[in-house]
């Protein structure tokens, strides 16, 4: 049998090579289903700080959350993968060490990724105190003296976005007028002057 013919080196990397993969795909699978978890992540984990000098924590390297659950994985996949694959024709101690080296520089550049991908969230949410001081024109007429909501055109955060907004002028504001955006009445509407 061919698990017979193997050492029990390569035993013990192929059966860690195996399972690490096998739970790597199951973790894949989750997050494609939408079941993943910031527990694997190495987000919200307390950092621990081994030493009064390094203000790093132990599982971040250079800010890079490394040691993690799936670091860990990728770690072992690839590095057994590696050290498996390359036993027949290195000796064992050189196929061991290219494996630990693969492992590391797999670990490594799932961090980075993982980094990319977490720069790729953003939160959403306007903040309208933003648009303080800022021009736009009105897209909806506003009525005069508070008595009715109409609707501004703005820039905020980077975004055109179309606002409520209300004005304390004694006429009301018609399409196209510009206006400068004076403060907030509430958290979604603003108060405008024609400028």
């Amino acid at each position: 049998m061919w698990w017979d013919s193997m050492s029990t080196l390569e035993q013990i990397l192929f059966v860690l090579a195996s399972s690490s993969t096998a739970i790597m795909i199951i973790f894949l699978i989750l997050l494609l289903l939408g079941f993943d978890t910031d527990e694997f992540d190495g987000i919200g984990t307390p950092d621990v700080d081994i030493d009064g000098i390094n203000d790093e924590p132990i599982t971040g390297i250079a800010g890079l959350k490394v040691l993690t659950l799936r670091g860990v994985l990728v770690f072992l996949a690839i590095g057994s993968w590696t050290s498996f694959l390359l036993m027949n024709g290195l000796p064992n101690w050189a196929a061991l060490l290219i494996g630990v080296a693969a492992g590391i520089i797999a670990a490594f550049l799932q961090a980075l990724a993982f980094r990319a991908t977490l720069k790729l969230e953003s939160v959403g949410n306007i903040d309208y105190s933003n648009a303080l001081g800022k021009s736009g024109t009105v897209y909806l007429r506003i009525p005069k003296a508070r008595t009715g909501k109409g609707k501004v055109s703005i820039i905020v955060q980077d975004r055109l976005v179309e606002v409520d907004a209300v004005t304390e002028e004694k006429e009301d504001l018609l399409p196209q007028a510009s206006i400068e955006v004076v403060g907030l009445l509430d958290s979604a509407t603003v108060i405008v002057k024609s400028k």
